[in-house]
């Protein structure tokens, strides 16, 4: 029987620094990518991808180091690659340095990500004949209680007015982890009523997959 996720202790972490580009030399086509470049990265950090020339499914990934070859390459965890188009030149990969935690949460929604349904209807047929495309960009929602002088809801109102994307880690009560790069909305706002905890929310919309780790 699978453990369910209980949202109790659960930990919400959003970057609000990241560390010198190290270029990108290579990426493979693995079931682990393997990114060649010279860097300081250290088992677990989380490095944000972007600027790669030909494998863009990598671009705006935050990917996890599951190894390191001394400061030649870095495996990314977990990181299917395989069916990625081929590395052609370039890119960029800066590791998280710093992560803010969020201490005011109160709820978090991640919907089912839906295709986009394209209609293919031929004028021969009696009903409307659909396919799908590719899959809305997901929207995560996050609730608060409102804090609007907190670290965390400052990082959240410059990265929404900069229109720049954060890496997310969510670790869960039972361990799983949850990492993600996402442009952010949210911050300025809150809602209350007389008597009651006024509150916030912020929104996710994904910049890349996300993924997922047992621990």
């Amino acid at each position: 029987m699978a453990t369910p996720i209980l949202l109790l202790n659960t930990k919400v972490e959003m970057q609000s620094v990241l560390g010198t580009a190290k270029t990108i030399t290579a990426i493979t086509k693995a079931s682990e990518a393997v990114i060649t470049g010279t860097h300081d990265f250290v088992i677990g950090d989380l490095i944000v991808i972007d600027a790669v020339v030909g494998m863009t499914e990598i671009n705006k990934r935050v990917v996890r180091v599951k190894s390191v070859n001394t400061t030649v390459d870095f495996t990314c965890e977990g990181l299917d690659s395989t069916e990625f188009t081929t590395y052609v030149s370039g890119g960029t990969a800066q590791k998280v340095s710093t992560l803010l935690t969020f201490d005011n949460v109160t709820s978090f929604s991640y919907p089912e990500p839906q295709p986009n349904r394209i209609d293919v209807t031929p004028i021969s047929s009696r009903q409307k004949v659909e396919v799908f495309g590719l899959d809305e960009a997901p929207l995560i929602t996050m609730n608060m209680n409102s804090d609007p002088m907190g670290a965390t809801i400052v990082e959240l109102r410059k990265a929404s007015r900069t229109k720049t994307t954060r890496a997310f880690r969510v670790t869960t009560q039972t361990g799983q982890v949850l990492i993600f790069n996402a442009f952010v909305a949210g911050g300025r706002g809150f809602d209350g009523a007389a008597g009651a905890v006024a509150t916030g929310q912020a929104s996710m919309t994904l910049a890349a997959e996300e993924q997922w780790f047992a621990s």
